[in-house]
This record gives structure tokens, C-alpha cells and sequence, in this order.
């Protein structure tokens, strides 16, 4: 075992914080304003500007950014300043349609993609499969950032708390306050 980026006191603090995130979850349990799938996924529609922002950006700038793009930047070199400009157009392209399915959302109370999908096409197998892309195109996000969380807690911890026992530790402190609190409870972490 090397000898961790934090000492005991960093330790402590850093299970009071993990414990502290079913704290979040509980509490996001408690704010909700109804057992409904839009309180749920959306937090009541109820975020304003700033935190919406925030948790985008938190979104944005985690494990995936933290460890995955600087890894894949420095192994391909300038070559990866095409993967920005892509990045930057994917965001360019939800501007053309973003507006206008918000308001469609409003109008027809949209929660995921594969609602518009079936409101649009009217094809349960065509949602389904849209539904299923969609799973399987962010399950790398997914995996980079739960691979991050392994890579972190192995190093801060010099071993102490290994790469796949960080990992499934996250995961499940992760799947606790999803569960208990929805979206409100991301936004607060």
C-alpha cells in the first residue's frame, strides 16, 4: 500500500461526507411534494436558473472530464481538440431543437425522450429502441465516471479503500440517494 494523498483526519472527513450524501437523499425524500415520476426525474420542475446550471455543470465537469477526456488528451495529443469542437457542436445542435421541444414538453408534460417518442410516432417498439440507444450511448459516461471514482478513492486512500471496492462503495452510496431523493438530491450533491 502507498502512502495516501490524505491522512486520517481527510479520511474521516471524507466517510462524513459519503455519509452525509444519504443525509441529501433522505432530505430530497422529504421535499418532494408528490410521489409523481416529474417530482422524481425533474425535482417538481421546481430548480431555478442557478441550479439547473450548476447541476449541468456539475454534469459536464466530473469523473468523464476530470479523468477521461485528460487521459484520452494525453494520449492522443492535439489530435483531441477535434473531440472538443464536437462537443461544442453537440451543444450548438440542441439550440436548434431544445426550444421548441421545451415548450412541447410543457404542453404535453414530457419526462424522458422516449416520451416524446412515443407521443410523436405513436411505436412502442420505436421507443423502446430509441430508449435502449440512449441507455447504451451514455452507459461509456457512466462507466468512465464510476471508473474515475475508483482511480480517485484507490489514490487519495494509498490503497486503503481499493479500485473495485470504491467503485461498488460509490455505486451503491450513489444508487441510495438517487433512490430516496430523485433529481433533487443530484442537484444538491
Amino acid at each position: 500500500m502507498n502512502k495516501g494523498l490524505l491522512e486520517t483526519e481527510g479520511l474521516v472527513f471524507l466517510l462524513l461526507y459519503l455519509i452525509s450524501l444519504i443525509g441529501v437523499g433522505i432530505m430530497g425524500l422529504l421535499k418532494s411534494k408528490e410521489q409523481s415520476m416529474q417530482d422524481f426525474y425533474l425535482g417538481g420542475s421546481g430548480f431555478g436558473v442557478t441550479v439547473l446550471f450548476l447541476t449541468m455543470y456539475a454534469t459536464q465537469y466530473s469523473g468523464n472530464s476530470l479523468i477521461g477526456f485528460a487521459g484520452s488528451a494525453y494520449r492522443n495529443g492535439w489530435f483531441f481538440l477535434v473531440s472538443v469542437t464536437f462537443m461544442v457542436a453537440i451543444v450548438g445542435g440542441y439550440m436548434l431543437y431544445a426550444p421548441k421541444l421545451y415548450l412541447l414538453s410543457q404542453k404535453y408534460r414530457f419526462i424522458t425522450i422516449g416520451d416524446y417518442i412515443r407521443h410523436r410516432y405513436e411505436h412502442r417498439l420505436l421507443t423502446n429502441i430509441i430508449v435502449f440507444i440512449g441507455i447504451f450511448a451514455l452507459s461509456n459516461y457512466m462507466l468512465t465516471n464510476l471508473k474515475a471514482i475508483g482511480y480517485i478513492l484507490d489514490y487519495v486512500t494509498g490503497g486503503y479503500i481499493g479500485f473495485a471496492e470504491g467503485i461498488i462503495a460509490m455505486a451503491i452510496i450513489m444508487v441510495i440517494y438517487e433512490t430516496l431523493g430523485g433529481m433533487r438530491s443530484v442537484a444538491c450533491t
